[in-house]
């Protein structure tokens, strides 16, 4: 069987914040919180079929965030789409890049950061498929 790619992992300051965040921006749902095991992590991603797993997830883990990567991307379906995230972020001062359109294989695009720092960058014209 050839490797596949199955999750990020990324340290969080606030569980709490973060999955607001991840869940209300980004589109993310829940579909593992091992909090109820006693675990200070939660799993998110697009919800799988019933009785499928995950495709792709974020798993956020209440700790320090000792690094941060560069950035994780987020396809919309829309130009609108994207204008509405970058409102946002700018109404909630977290917006980093303003829109912009480059074309090509960056299409249009904002750039946002998350509580502890992370940039998310939603796009609108990447030639990606996406997870």
């Amino acid at each position: 069987m050839p490797t596949r790619w199955t999750h990020i992992t990324i340290n969080v300051s606030n569980l709490e914040r973060s999955v607001d965040f991840y869940t209300s921006l980004c589109g993310l749902s829940i579909v593992r919180d091992r909090r109820p095991e006693g675990r200070h992590n939660v799993w998110l991603g697009v919800p799988a079929k019933s009785g499928e797993d995950p495709v792709f997830v974020l798993v956020i883990v209440q700790d320090e965030v000792k690094v941060r990567l560069d950035h994780f991307g987020f396809q919309c379906d829309s130009r609108a789409e994207v204008d509405r995230i970058a409102e946002l972020a700018r109404q909630q001062d977290i917006l980093v890049e303003p829109l912009t359109d480059i074309g090509g294989v960056v299409g249009y695009f904002t750039m946002i950061r998350d509580p502890d720092g992370h940039l998310v960058e939603f796009t609108f014209g990447q030639p990606l498929k996406g997870l």
